[in-house]
């Protein structure tokens, strides 16, 4: 038995469903409870663990399928019946499941197959769906030769009763009884508006008539006929449009066992894969059972799920040989979020989840029960103390050594003695039975017995006494005190209550208490310097790794701005040299090029590439300040899809560093099938030579950066030394594929096409 409501199971699974897009997968969230099969939990681990892995390397979109889960539900039924926007619906779902298990496949999952082989993709069945309904849920002409026939014979006869209907139109006198030149339809049948004197002029058959009665939706006579073929056509495409639902609908029916597998592996599969969508971006870690309780950084999920980086995670630890761990100290310390941190990661833990934290070793226990909270009953008549004695007098009864207990101020709510002695009996009972027990307490009596007893460990919430603040912390092995004035103190109670209050116990202390309290206030200050050390600790290793990683950043940002500079400098020489006359200034350019170029390779030899660049990788490339993913590598070269564009890189020009995969949903998004597209337009007609391919250059990179896969350069017929220019600077310029002039219909020798 597990007390799920008590430690707030249905709230935490109230947070997760919240980003589930699978109605299959929020049933699967709604019906999750802890298992207690220790195979069974390794399996979920198991299979849970490879979908995180997978989504690090992959994305996937989770479909909406709430149409089909309200469909799904009808599919056995013999008499079974479909419209055509329910085909759809169950036509799109399938497709779903095709795309699924293509992409889990292509990423080489192992231990989810066992759900990918369940599941049954009717490809034959959707196939046909999607040649007989188009996506507007209308029945296509070609589902059927008859139906096909039918249809062509209807269009035919609408053409022709129109057609006659035009003629009356056009009678000489209609505009004495027409009282609108349209054509209507009224119950199938086409007719024409005309005004209450239609029958001086022609023959017909009212059908209906506006709300004002000044006109009249008029069957001529001359129409009837061919009206009445047409609702016999519509009869016949009703009927044939009924045979082939049907038809469909039964075999759908027949594989109503392998939709019922598939449904069932889908949604385990489903609620695997939105599981590790909601854990992607967290510090998650999976527990180890053990026969101990260790925590180390392990938040409560929900205060993490709430506050973020505010959530104080908790250090605690039971070993093997103790049962019962007592914890100390103020209110407001954090005493029940931390009974109730180490009950839900304990349930959460049991049905294969993550814990949010660094790491955990949890016991497998059967019983998890807790007396937590104000149960003060109305309708059994019982005071708040009653119903906590109702309450753990069932847990003593459940209690056994397969059963951890959580109670929160056992004894509190009666005489202060009794209460005290109440709760040590129930401890040392529950220790009897060897179960596991985390007790908060306020009782001297407690903390004495956590202190004495082997078996036991006293804990205290660590508090700051200067300003009165609580850090939510455990202080293992150290006794916490209540401290009510200092909590009276922090709420502003009556300065002069509180002095009054504070003298009265101190009446009552003996040395020994005074000597006690003393002590365990100074161990507590000691405890919570140390905690506070190796935190300030870690912070200042953590930072002096960060300005080390910008410091390499940096050094390696002037390289390639160096790189950059340099490479528009090489650019602007070849420039100079295709301006220089004189053979004298040539060979100086020549000189200065060689110069730059030598300088360029060395330069970039400081530049580092991007190491074990891998299929999947999302980088952010430097060159071209964008994103792109990589699509296949060959050799020395990459094929990256580079914002729908997609282009061939070196391994070792690919400089800049990977999108973390926490990053990826804001900073691209990447389909595995994308297609280079778009085109751009120069017109250089009437522009210089040096002038045209300045601009030429630039309009090269701003194709890259748009996406576009295709340059049109218009530089005119005229006398061909613009075209020659052009050509010889497309001929050397890396960023091109290949050119040629234009097809005549393109422009022909007046355009040149450059492909990206």
């Amino acid at each position: 038995m597990i007390h799920l409501e008590t430690l707030e199971f249905s709230l935490f699974k109230g947070y997760m469903i919240k980003g589930f897009s699978s109605s299959f997968a929020k049933s699967r969230l709604k019906a999750l409870k802890p298992y207690y099969n220790l195979e069974k939990i390794e399996k979920y681990k198991n299979e849970l663990s490879e979908a995180l892995e997978y989504l690090r390397q992959w994305d996937i979109s989770i479909p909406n399928d709430e149409e089909f889960a309200s469909l799904v539900v009808k599919l056995d039924d013999p008499l079974l019946f479909l419209e055509p926007d329910e085909l759809i619906t169950f036509s799109s779902f399938f497709k779903n499941i095709k795309e699924i298990k293509k992409s889990l496949i292509e990423g080489g999952v192992n231990s989810l197959k066992v759900y990918l082989s369940e599941m049954h993709t009717l490809s034959d069945i959707t196939d046909d769906i999607d040649d007989t309904v188009n996506s507007k849920g209308e029945i296509k002409d070609s589902a059927s030769a008859k139906l096909l026939d039918v249809r062509t014979e209807l269009k035919a006869v609408r053409k022709q009763i129109q057609k006659e209907l035009a003629g009356v139109f056009a009678h000489s006198s209609s505009s004495k009884f027409i009282q609108e030149q349209v054509i209507t339809e009224r119950n199938g049948r086409f007719t024409i508006q005309c005004k209450t004197n239609f029958k001086q002029y022609i023959q017909g058959i009212v059908h209906d008539r506006s709300a004002s009665g000044q006109t009249l939706y008029v069957e001529p006579s001359s129409t009837v006929g061919m009206n009445n073929t047409q609702q016999e056509l519509m009869a016949q495409e009703r009927e044939e449009s009924v045979s082939i639902l049907k038809e469909l609908s039964v075999r759908i029916f027949d594989a109503h066992f392998n939709i019922q597998t598939t449904c069932e592996a889908y949604t385990e599969l489903v609620f695997h894969l939105e599981t590790a969508l909601f854990y992607k971006a967290k510090p998650y870690v999976f527990p180890e059972f053990k026969d101990y309780i260790r925590f180390s950084d392990i938040h409560h999920p929900v205060i993490f799920l709430e506050k973020g980086k505010e959530s104080v995670p908790l250090d605690f630890e039971i070993a093997d040989s103790e049962l019962t761990a007592v914890v100390t100290g103020p209110n407001t310390g954090g005493k029940t979020a931390a009974l109730k941190s180490i009950g839900l990661n304990h349930i959460l833990g049991k049905c294969g989840l993550p814990l949010i934290g660094k790491y955990a070793s949890i016991i497998n226990f059967k019983n998890i029960l807790a007396d937590i909270g104000d149960k003060q009953s109305l309708v059994m008549d019982l005071s708040t103390f009653s119903s906590h004695m109702v309450n753990i007098r069932d847990i003593l009864k459940k209690a056994d050594s397969d059963t951890l207990v959580l109670m929160d101020e056992a004894g509190t709510g009666t005489e202060p003695a009794e209460g005290a002695a109440l709760a040590v009996a129930v401890c040392r009972t529950l220790a009897e039975k060897k179960a596991k027990s985390v007790v908060t307490t306020h009782f001297s009596e407690m903390k004495k017995y956590a202190l004495t007893e082997s078996s036991s460990v006293i804990y205290a919430v660590d508090f700051d006494y200067k300003d009165f603040s609580p850090k939510y912390r455990l202080l293992k092995g150290v006794t916490g005190k209540s401290d009510p004035l200092v909590i009276a103190r922090r709420l502003n109670f009556p300065e002069d209550v509180v002095k009054l209050a504070s003298s009265l116990i101190d009446e009552k202390k003996s040395m020994s208490e005074l000597t006690m309290e003393e002590i365990s206030r100074t161990q507590a200050d000691l405890e919570g310097r140390v905690k506070d050390y190796e935190s300030r600790m870690a912070e200042l290793i953590e930072k002096e790794k960060r300005i080390s990683e910008k410091e390499a950043a940096l050094r390696e940002r002037l390289a390639k701005k160096e790189s950059e500079l340099l490479e528009e400098t090489v650019r602007l020489y070849n420039r100079a040299k295709r301006l220089s006359e004189k053979p004298r200034k040539a060979d100086k350019v020549d000189e200065e090029i060689d110069k730059a170029a030598k300088k360029l390779k060395a330069v970039k030899k400081k530049i580092k590439p991007i190491d074990s660049v891998q299929v999947g990788d999302v980088i952010r490339l430097d060159k071209y300040s964008k994103t792109g993913k990589v699509l296949a590598i060959d050799g020395n070269t990459a094929k990256m899809d580079l914002g729908g564009l997609k282009i061939s890189m070196k391994l070792v020009d690919i400089v800049g560093e990977k999108v973390r995969d926490e990053e990826k949903v804001n900073d691209v998004s990447v389909s595995r099938d994308v297609v280079a597209g778009g085109k751009s337009e120069l017109v250089l007609i009437g522009k210089r030579v040096e002038e045209a391919l300045e601009m030429v250059d630039k309009q090269l990179d701003d194709s890259i950066l748009s996406g576009s896969s295709k340059l049109y350069v218009v530089h005119g017929r005229g006398s061909g030394q613009l075209r020659k220019a052009i050509h010889e600077f497309l001929r050397t310029d890396p960023r091109v594929q290949s050119y040629a002039l234009a097809p005549r219909e393109e422009g022909g020798e007046a355009v040149t096409a450059v492909e990206i």
